[in-house]
């Protein structure tokens, strides 16, 4: 299945496609765009399997150019970070990986030209043509019948661990492109909002998606949350993803403003736990079906899922992390370790529809996965069939109690006290240099309270909630927001960093560090 197919899914060319800004585009406007794409690559001299270093805007032209990147043949490499501040970053990869082209939507600054000068790269800038239509523009030839083994390579956030490069088959995209929106409800009438970015999952999955279903893409003006609600109001958005930390600030801005969301049909979310205090008031706010989904980056999109009826029947309170059942796209089974034993284990998966393995940018080799792959994830079932997340191997804290910690978990309780808004864990090293003090780092109305009564709320809301074993030894109260990445994850590291012991409140009779 090749990519560039799903424009060409639906009939109707004429049919409003996109909303990008101001400027609403056809499917027709589309095709022609990326048939001007594709021959200005081709013009390059890019031929299947060279190999494309992509920095790109998030609006429309980055899924002209992945579809036009599918109809020439060629491998894409995106980094994580594509806002400004990263061009140090882009100049390091292009002299590693050393592309056959930079296409880019934009000026990619002093840094990346000279290193694409230095190895004589060319910039192929694509941003300069309008999305406009032309009646030329009908069909856009595939350079190959099938589709690239080889297609498209992304970097993980490396919240967890090293950041790695994954390279994903454009069969496994198209796949799971289709299986997802499936589980998601999509259909010709959905206004899907394009709240992820073009280079990570959740950014293809809806934005090829919609085009699959010969449904409307939007795209938000402004890339902060709590503006997000007046966007989905305005042009009635039936279909958006968000992750917790930017669920909180789309229903505090809808609350605030006073928005009305009764447009919405699904609210999908996942990428970490996400209270339950929080999940139902913004249910109630919407009034919509909620599904959260599960997976990973090496997947390429979520394989398992707590749909409506499970939110419904209140399976989400199963566990502290409950994230539903695997779908048919995946065979999964855990395996009990040593530090993880039954009826825990490490979450394993075998199926077609993972990625064809890491990549390494400076050799441009893959390793192939054998077998079984360990996602990393620790996890149990539930009695009522759920899987339930406990966390990170790689993340996971070995406190000074000698119990191994995991952070998702603890999080996810905390989320659950009276007047937390936000909360993450991180580990601070001990006098022995092996074990960790674990520091619940917490944000909220909570902290217009004593020391003594932040304890006392917090030791209140976890028992019989979390064992006492796996409690925070320490809490810190955060006056700011938590350092996020650009995928709107917790910034553990900047986190930990950035801690003043002098803050810091025994939780379990620890004393200060």
């Amino acid at each position: 299945m090749k990519l560039v197919s799903m424009l060409a899914r639906a009939r109707a060319t004429d049919t409003f496609a996109v909303l990008d800004g101001p400027h609403r585009r056809t499917r027709r406007d589309l095709l022609a765009a990326t048939a001007r794409c594709a021959d200005r690559m081709r013009a390059a001299g890019l031929r299947p399997g060279r190999r494309v270093l992509a920095l790109l805007d998030q609006d429309a032209r980055g899924l002209v150019f992945l579809a036009a990147a599918s109809a020439v043949g060629v491998k894409v490499l995106m980094p994580y970070d594509l806002a400004r501040a990263a061009e140090p970053e882009w100049a390091r990869l292009v002299t590693l990986s050393r592309p056959d082209c930079i296409v880019t939507t934009r000026d990619v600054g002093d840094a990346v030209r000279a290193a694409a000068h230095a190895d004589r790269i060319p910039v192929l800038y694509v941003g300069a043509d309008p999305l406009g239509a032309d009646p030329a523009g009908e069909s856009v030839p595939a350079e190959i019948a099938a589709p690239v083994t080889e297609f498209l390579v992304l970097f993980s956030s490396g919240t967890t661990g090293r950041a790695k490069a994954i390279c994903v088959s454009e069969d496994l995209v198209c796949r799971r492109i289709l299986s997802v929106t499936r589980a998601l409800r999509f259909g010709p009438a959905t206004r899907a909002f394009m709240s992820g970015l073009i280079n990570n999952t959740t950014g293809v999955i809806f934005g090829f998606g919609a085009l699959a279903h010969g449904s409307a893409l939007i795209y938000p003006p402004d890339r902060r949350p709590e503006t997000w609600p007046a966007v989905v109001a305005e042009t009635g958005a039936t279909h958006i993803m968000l992750r917790p930390a930017a669920l909180r600030r789309f229903v505090d801005a809808a609350l605030a403003q006073g928005a009305d969301l009764g447009s919405l049909e699904v609210v999908a979310y996942g990428a970490a736990p996400l209270p339950r205090r929080l999940l139902e008031q913004a249910r109630a706010l919407t009034g919509c079906a909620w599904i959260q989904g599960y997976g990973l980056s090496e997947t390429f999109g979520p394989f398992c899922w707590l749909d409506e009826t499970g939110h419904a029947e209140g399976r989400y309170r199963a566990g502290v992390y409950c994230v539903g059942r695997p779908d048919d796209t995946v065979e999964l089974r855990l395996e009990p370790t040593p530090e993880h034993p039954a009826p825990r284990g490490e979450i394993l998966l075998r199926a077609g529809r993972i990625m064809q393995g890491y990549y390494d940018p400076g050799t441009d080799r893959v390793t192939p996965l054998g077998g079984w792959f360990r996602t990393g994830d620790i996890g149990e079932w539930s009695p009522s069939g759920d899987l339930l997340l406990k966390g990170r191997i790689q993340a996971t804290i070995l406190g000074d109690n000698g119990h191994r910690v995991h952070p998702e978990e603890v999080e996810a309780a905390l989320a659950g006290v009276a007047d937390v808004d936000e909360v993450a864990v991180v580990g601070l090293r001990g006098a022995d240099g092996i074990s960790e003090k674990v520091v619940a780092a917490v944000r909220g109305p909570l902290l217009a309270h004593s020391a003594a009564a932040i304890r006392d709320r917090v030791r209140a809301g976890l028992t019989g909630v979390l064992s006492e074993e796996l409690w925070p030894e320490l809490l810190y109260p955060c006056a700011h927001p938590l350092p996020v990445n650009v995928g709107d994850k917790v910034d553990r590291r900047r986190l930990a960093e950035s801690l003043d012991p002098t803050l810091l409140i025994p939780l379990t009779g620890a004393d200060r560090l």
